[in-house]
């Protein structure tokens, strides 16, 4: 004799989707905050790739003018690709320009490599290794002293850990120690979560 089952469709019921326990639940956060975490670890390596670059505010606070000794100022500073000199003086009084060696040594601006700037705040970034040299074209300024001289290097100090690795698409990332320690640690945050 066989069985025959009779179906009804009225008496099937909808399945309601299940909620998640509270379990998941904290998974799913905890996954979140991990994935956060990375992103705060990551930027944090980024920024400390950033942050060797220094400005240097030419003179101190003795500021851009006659008489003071800018050779002692640059003495004890190291400059490097990157960094920024920030010359701040009396704008209808004093200039900065960029010269050349000669130009430097003779005071004169004929050969500048930079405007006459007398804007009274006047910001130049460092972009290559070597001498740069800065004077002010006013007459008698240079010989009084308004002269800079610095020799900047190639990476900014404690580069040498710096390497670059490839992003998809031939992006040029670099990738120093902080990056690395860095994405270790996410790294091992994301494990143990997904041992919970």
């Amino acid at each position: 004799m066989e069985a025959r089952l009779q179906y009804n469709a009225t008496d099937v019921k909808p399945h309601k989707a299940s909620r998640p326990s509270a379990g998941q639940l904290l998974c799913t956060k905890m996954a979140a905050s991990a994935s956060a975490l990375v992103a705060v670890l990551l930027a944090a390596g980024y920024a400390a790739l950033a942050s060797p670059a220094t400005t240097h505010t030419v003179g101190g606070v003795h500021s851009w003018m006659t008489g003071v000794d800018y050779a002692a100022w640059a003495s004890d500073k190291t400059f490097a690709v990157g960094d920024k000199l920030l010359f701040s003086y009396v704008r209808t009084d004093h200039t900065v320009t960029e010269v050349s060696r000669s130009g430097y040594d003779a005071c004169s601006g004929g050969d500048a490599r930079s405007e006459d700037n007398n804007s009274g705040l006047t910001t130049v970034t460092l972009a290559t290794p070597g001498a740069h040299y800065f004077i002010c074209v006013v007459p008698d300024h240079c010989a009084s002293g308004m002269r800079l001289a610095v020799n900047v290097s190639a990476a900014p100090p404690g580069a040498a850990a710096t390497t670059s690795g490839t992003a998809g698409g031939g992006l040029q990332v670099p990738v120093t120690v902080p990056v690395v320690v860095a994405a270790a640690a996410a790294t091992g945050a994301l494990t143990k979560l997904a041992l919970l």
